[in-house]
């Protein structure tokens, strides 16, 4: 019998073909944006949380006590040694750099601005973010003797400075004495972290160590997972191997783009609400109008013993076939576009002026995640059932003899 009434809903969706096909196509058209949209609004999101891992605080940062609230000279890591074999000892920690901060004065012969003054080791931070693949003009070197700056975007458009030009840093050493330092630009970062591009300059670790009278200690351990998932979990091992010291994770040092990652999740459920009413008004049309038009052959069908349970269970799966067959539609194309893009990107040049004001990258990869698919496919499968209920409840107030009688 199931058969049965499987054909007989199938050659009522075949006499409807027109109407069907419209429903399906406008199910197919809702998803594939709704995917795309998803998919290319999180892989957005991402690229700016993962520039602002990869170029300053890693997964999990590490800073003496009391630092954060009043950073300087007096508050650095004492014993980096020490707290990198402790780093090098967990599997779960894929790299980690030191870094000496101090904010100072940069200067030319026509603009100073204040700016945050990064000692690092380039080829330790090239293995552990790949921080040349930031490099928007010149080389990612500081040069033979060691006197090369690489500086931020931003920083180096407002103070109108390019390649092979020179700048003064200033800033108080450990012994609360102003000091100088003249360098020559070997390159200039765009990382599209908007703290980095405005205000950083990239020098030499012994450098910098030099200039501030510094002979050991860092401001901070940045660190990178080999699973990001895991830095609830590392975070805490560390805070409780290491009590005298400040462990955050990069959700707690950029609280802003863990709150853009929260909207993106709400957005996506709301454009998935969206599909859903699309679906349930387009499926619940096809069915009333399906109904009302059959009410005298299926009055005939209860006439002649056929229950009610199987005329509903037909009804169910003419509509379970119109919503399966858009969610496969939309899926496919869906999938085909956000495989597209992960490959190849969105590139959003045109806008890129805006994207930088922002911190965006101006070509945007998109992400393909299972959950995309597992809640279109719900909510598809929730406007299809709930489309019907309406169109069942007519049918289930008809009264077969009249049916009949109709002409």
């Amino acid at each position: 019998m199931s058969r049965v009434l499987l054909r007989i809903a199938l050659a009522s969706l075949g006499r409807r073909r027109s109407r069907s096909l419209l429903v399906v196509i406008m199910i197919v058209m809702s998803l594939w944006g709704l995917l795309a949209m998803e998919g290319l609004y999180d892989g957005m999101t991402e690229q700016v949380i993962d520039n602002a891992i990869r170029s300053d605080s890693g997964d999990i940062s590490i800073f003496a006590d009391g630092y954060r609230s009043d950073p300087g000279l007096h508050r650095l890591i004492a014993n980096p040694a020490e707290i990198a074999a402790v780093l090098d000892a967990d599997r779960r920690i894929k790299s980690h750099v030191q870094r000496l901060r101090q904010d100072g004065l940069i200067a030319t012969a026509h603009y100073a601005r204040n700016g945050a003054i990064l000692g690092v080791d380039l080829a330790a931070e090239e293995r552990h973010g790949q921080l040349a693949a930031y490099l928007h003009k010149g080389v990612y070197d500081f040069g033979e003797k060691r006197r090369g700056a690489l500086v931020g975007s931003r920083l180096a458009a407002k103070m109108k400075v390019k390649v092979g030009d020179k700048i003064v840093l200033s800033a108080q050493n450990r012994d609360n004495e102003v000091t100088a330092l003249a360098l020559r630009i070997t390159g200039i970062l765009k990382t599209n972290n908007m703290a980095l591009d405005d205000s950083a300059v990239f020098i030499d670790l012994a450098k910098a160590r030099e200039m501030l009278m510094v002979a050991e200690g860092v401001s901070r351990i940045s660190i990178l997972l080999h699973d990001r998932r895991q830095v609830d979990a590392v975070r805490q091992v560390l805070q409780a191997e290491l009590p005298e010291r400040e462990v955050r994770g990069w959700d707690q040092l950029y609280p802003a783009l863990m709150q853009g990652r929260e909207m993106m999740a709400v957005f996506n459920l709301i454009t998935s609400l969206l599909v859903f009413c699309v679906a349930a008004l387009g499926i619940f049309g096809v069915v009333l109008v399906s109904v009302l038009e059959r009410l005298r052959e299926f009055g005939i069908m209860l006439a002649i013993g056929t229950t009610f349970a199987e005329i509903r269970a037909m009804v169910f799966v003419e509509s379970f076939v119109l919503g399966l067959s858009g969610y496969l539609g939309g899926a496919l194309l869906g999938g085909l576009t956000l495989l597209y893009f992960s490959r190849y990107g969105l590139d959003l040049s045109m806008f890129s002026a805006g994207l930088d004001a922002f911190g965006m990258d101006a070509v945007t990869y998109a992400l393909i995640r299972p959950g995309y698919f597992l809640t279109a496919l719900a909510a598809v499968s929730g406007a299809t059932l709930i489309s019907v209920l309406l169109p069942l409840r007519v049918l289930r107030k008809a009264r077969p003899i009249e049916a009949i009688n109709r002409i």
